[in-house]
């Protein structure tokens, strides 16, 4: 767990180092303009790599090949989600996020399923109640975008209301 921070650290200096190089070298509208646009897509990156996955196996995959395309989905997104971990790009507050997405996206997919509104055809080992559990990453790429661009934006929300009354208004909703 010692390299850990290192290697968030690793990529924090990386992005710094990226800016300033733009920021040395372009007009400095432009500058902010293409370092907005890298930041999103920096950002964006593991719903950008499981969409090509989505796409690549769409066109590739053979009903009759030993493993399901939905469960080759769910290994490719759990390895991108360790590859992104361990290289730094995401923190482990943002795997935290990611994971509350994925079983909030599960829960919702699995909702969408019971009520006839949706199905999967494809076969698979990883599914719940007909759902496979790699569809709830697509919820947590939304979940790990949200993250990434909160820290790379370095973004504040302040003041934010005392924690006492969000329970309160959250409470509200129920009756």
């Amino acid at each position: 767990m010692s390299g850990l921070p290192s290697s968030s650290n690793r990529t924090r200096r990386l992005e710094r180092r990226l800016g300033d190089a733009m920021r040395a070298r372009l007009p400095f509208a432009l500058a902010e303009f293409v370092m907005f646009g890298l930041k999103q897509a920096w950002a964006a990156i593991f719903g950008a790599l499981l969409l090509i996955g989505m796409l690549v196996t769409d066109h590739i995959w053979q009903a009759d090949w030993a493993l399901a395309r939905y469960d080759a989905l769910l290994l490719y997104a759990l390895a991108l989600q360790v590859l992104l971990f361990l290289s730094g790009m995401e923190s482990w507050r943002e795997v935290r996020v990611i994971f509350l997405f994925h079983l909030t996206g599960t829960a919702m997919e699995i909702f969408k399923i019971q009520m006839g509104s949706w199905s999967y055809p494809g076969d698979g080992i990883f599914k719940l109640w007909h759902v496979p559990l790699f569809s709830g990453f697509m919820y947590a790429s939304v979940g790990s975008y949200m993250a990434r661009v909160i820290r790379l934006f370095d973004m504040r929300f302040t003041p934010y209301p005392p924690y006492w009354l969000t329970l309160v208004l959250a409470g509200g909703n129920l009756w």
